[in-house]
């Protein structure tokens, strides 16, 4: 009855360690560097992104079309209703050709310009931190999947040496040489193990399968990362110096500012400033007498019109023009303030990290030395164990204390490249930048 009672779960892991072979076999090899670049070349927020700043590199490059004079030709006929109806009156018609040309000018024109060339400094910013925000998304995702792999490898380890213990104490028990409580024992030990494989492959494949979306891959293109966590840990030392970092939110803000005191100059040219306008028309008129008379000589006018208009309600304290003046102001002052803050945020924001990066350093120096322990303790254990000097559980106990060092060791790894990431991002560095 011992012999048989795990045939059914032997069953079903023999078939699920076939999809999740299957799964890997024959994949192609993507680094994580790849993987960024297909990102970028495939996510739809990066997409979305050019075309904004597309369109304010646009408005940038015809800033200046306001003033464009503006032209306007046109043609005018007349003739008497009483000429349609008796070919013998007298009558006069006349038909006229008329041109156009007028050209505005205005001190808003330079603060338009200002505007726009604002508007797309900023737009590349934002599109530069939509870039930057893939990229950290899709790092993160693909040591995030090296971490999920390399517990697998861990967690069917574990389940091998399980096995291997349920075997070993069946041969004994058929020997007469272990009771069938040590049997059974093992068999429970193993079993238990079975569940924890099948969801950690079953996660790691739904997240490859996310993984695969993210960057723009089929989902049923089969990959293979290329990578360890063993060689991403970094245990340099890494500082900065917070004063003297860029970060694009402070770059942000302060395009936000230059906008606002741009705003504020163009309130002032529209309470005080003049606006000047030139005009020139062109007339040329022709005139046919009906049945009898002569038609009088064609006519052409030919003017220039010129005009200067000086508002004067920015004089007035209380003008809403001189309100408008006083609450762009207040916009730059808030601005201003935001700024400030944002700037002591970040220092924040980089101490912060780098004691969490130094922390976390410092926790893989001691795990690393808790797995050399742990792996030893196991062997000697099993030594003993194989002696008859340590009973299974104790077996058991050291083999699950390696298990957890060892899965401990790759998750603390996975939080500092995280957190060495997350910082590269604020500052606004290339990420691998920092600790070479």
């Amino acid at each position: 009855m011992v012999n048989h009672r795990y045939y059914n779960s032997m069953k079903r892991t023999v078939i699920l360690s076939a999809i999740f072979m299957t799964a890997l076999f024959g994949a192609g090899a993507l680094s994580v560097d790849e993987a960024v670049e297909l990102a970028k070349k495939n996510n739809v927020s990066v997409t979305r992104a050019q075309i904004t700043l597309d369109a304010a590199k646009r408005t940038k490059n015809h800033s200046w079309n306001s003033i464009s004079p503006t032209a306007s030709v046109g043609a005018t006929s007349s003739i008497p209703i009483d000429a349609l109806s008796d070919s013998e009156s007298n009558y006069t018609a006349n038909m006229a050709l008329s041109a156009t040309l007028s050209l505005s000018l205005s001190t808003n024109l330079y603060t338009s310009m200002q505007s726009a060339k604002i508007n797309y400094e900023s737009g590349k910013l934002t599109f530069d931190d939509a870039v930057k925000s893939v990229e950290l998304s899709v790092r993160e995702a693909f040591y995030g999947l090296l971490y999920e792999k390399e517990n697998i490898v861990l967690q069917e380890k574990n389940l091998e040496i399980a096995k291997n213990q349920y075997t070993s104490n069946l041969a004994r028990y058929n020997q007469g040489r272990l009771s069938e409580i040590d049997v059974l024992s093992a068999e429970v030990n193993y079993k238990s193990k079975i569940p924890t494989v099948e969801s950690a492959r079953t996660t790691y494949l739904n997240d490859l399968d996310s993984f695969k979306q993210a960057v723009g891959l089929p989902t049923d293109e089969k990959i293979e990362l290329e990578g360890s966590l063993d060689d991403l840990i970094n245990l340099n030392e890494i500082s900065l110096d917070s004063q003297n970092v860029q970060s694009s939110s402070i770059k942000l803000l302060e395009y936000k500012l230059a906008a606002a005191k741009n705003t504020v100059l163009e309130k002032r040219f529209s309470a005080f400033a003049p606006s000047l306008n030139a005009s020139l028309n062109w007339r040329d008129q022709y005139w046919y007498m009906g049945y009898e008379g002569t038609a009088p000589d064609p006519t052409k006018t030919t003017s220039l019109t010129l005009s200067a208009t000086i508002p004067l309600d920015g004089l007035l304290p209380w003008s809403v023009r001189n309100d408008a003046i006083d609450s762009a102001k207040d916009s730059a002052a808030d601005l201003e303030l935001q700024l400030e803050n944002e700037k002591k945020n970040l220092k924040r924001t980089i101490d912060s990290s780098l004691r969490s990066i130094k922390q976390s350093q410092e926790s893989i120096k001691y795990k690393q030395a808790n797995v050399t322990l742990a792996q030893k303790t196991y062997d000697m254990t099993q030594e003993a164990y194989n002696r008859g000097a340590k009973d299974l559980l104790t077996l058991q106990n050291a083999n699950t204390s390696l298990l957890n060092a060892q899965v401990s060791l790759k998750n603390e790894t996975l939080t500092l490249i995280k957190a060495i990431l997350n910082l590269e991002n604020t500052i606004g560095v290339p990420f691998g930048t920092l600790g070479k």
